[in-house]
C-alpha cells in the first residue's frame, strides 16, 4: 500500500505505463501497479499494462483491477533474497486515510531535519506521535545485523584458520629442514647453490599448500549452499572470490615457507655433515 509519489521518492525505475496520481487515490479507482517479476509471470509474452488482475485486496470477494504501470522489482523483506512478487495499490482505495510510515528524501545530514519533521507533523495534529525517525541506511543496517554478525564471526574463524595453517606449515617445513640437514649439506657440498636449496624448500611448501587449497576449495564449493542466504550480490560459487582466496592462502604459504627456506639456504655444508 503506497501513496502517489512513492515510486518517484524511492527512485524506483518505471518500466512501462505510469505511476499513481491523486486521481487514483480513491476507493472507486480499481488500478494497481505490478513489479516486473509479477508482470513476467502473469503475461510472459504480452504487455501487462492495460491488462487486468483478479485479486482480493480489501473485500471478501476477489475483484478485477487494471494494471496501469510496471516497475522494477524491489526487495522488501531481505537483501539476501529476491523476495515475493509485488502488486501496489493506493491507500485511498482502501479508505484508511492514514499511513503508519512516511518517507522523506533529503540531502545532507538527515538528523538535522528530525525536529523540523516533528514540527510539521504537529501542525497537522499535535496528538500524532512520531515514534521513530531513522535514515534508510539505519533501516538497512538493522535488517542486515544478524547476517553481518554471522559474517564477522565467520571472518574471525577464517583468520584464525589462516594463522593456524601458516603456523602449521612453518612447523612442518622447519622439521623437514631439520631432518634433511645432511641431505641439504651434501647437496651444497656437491655444488648446489643456496638459491637452488631455497627454491627446493619453498617448492615443497607450496606443493603442500596447493594440495590443501584444492581440497579446501572442493569442500567449500560443496558447502556454499549453506551460506547462500547470507550473500548479497555474490554468487555462492563466485570464481573471483575463490581465486582471490586461493591467491591469499598461497601468499600466506609463501611467507610461512620463507624462514625455513632461508635457514636451509644458509647452512654450512661442512658443519651440517659433521653434525649428522
Amino acid at each position: 500500500m503506497v501513496l502517489p509519489g512513492y515510486f518517484e521518492l524511492m527512485h524506483t525505475r518505471l518500466i512501462d505505463g505510469r505511476t499513481f496520481t491523486e486521481a487514483d487515490n480513491r476507493q472507486e479507482a480499481k488500478v494497481v501497479i505490478v513489479d516486473q517479476t509479477l508482470a513476467s509471470k502473469a503475461y510472459p509474452r504480452e504487455r501487462a499494462v492495460g491488462k487486468r488482475l483478479l485479486a482480493r485486496v480489501n473485500t471478501p470477494e476477489a475483484q478485477w483491477y487494471e494494471i496501469v504501470g510496471v516497475v522494477a522489482h524491489e526487495r522488501h523483506d531481505t537483501l539476501a533474497e529476491d523476495g515475493k512478487d509485488a502488486m501496489y495499490y493506493t491507500d485511498g482505495m482502501l479508505g484508511h486515510g492514514v499511513s503508519p510510515t512516511w518517507l522523506l528524501r533529503t540531502a545532507g545530514d538527515t538528523s538535522a531535519l528530525v525536529p523540523l519533521v516533528r514540527a510539521e507533523i504537529a501542525k497537522v495534529d499535535k496528538r500524532l506521535a512520531v515514534a521513530e525517525v531513522k535514515p534508510m541506511e539505519a533501516l538497512v543496517a538493522d535488517a542486515q545485523a544478524q547476517t553481518r554478525f554471522a559474517l564477522v564471526l565467520i571472518g574471525i574463524f577464517a583468520a584464525i584458520a589462516a594463522i593456524l595453517a601458516s603456523v602449521g606449515l612453518y612447523g612442518v617445513l622447519s622439521d623437514s629442514v631439520r631432518q634433511r640437514t645432511a641431505e641439504i649439506g651434501l647437496r651444497m657440498a656437491l655444488g648446489a647453490a643456496p638459491g637452488r636449496v631455497f627454491g627446493l624448500v619453498v617448492g615443497q611448501g607450496l606443493r603442500l599448500s596447493a594440495a590443501g587449497i584444492l581440497v579446501g576449495a572442493a569442500a567449500a564449493m560443496a558447502l556454499t549452499r549453506v551460506m547462500s542466504s547470507m550473500l548479497v550480490g555474490v554468487k555462492p560459487q563466485d570464481p573471483a572470490t575463490f581465486s582471490a582466496i586461493a591467491g591469499l592462502f598461497l601468499a600466506i604459504a609463501a611467507v610461512a615457507c620463507w624462514v625455513p627456506a632461508r635457514r636451509a639456504a644458509g647452512l654450512d655444508p661442512v658443519r651440517a655433515l659433521r653434525e649428522e
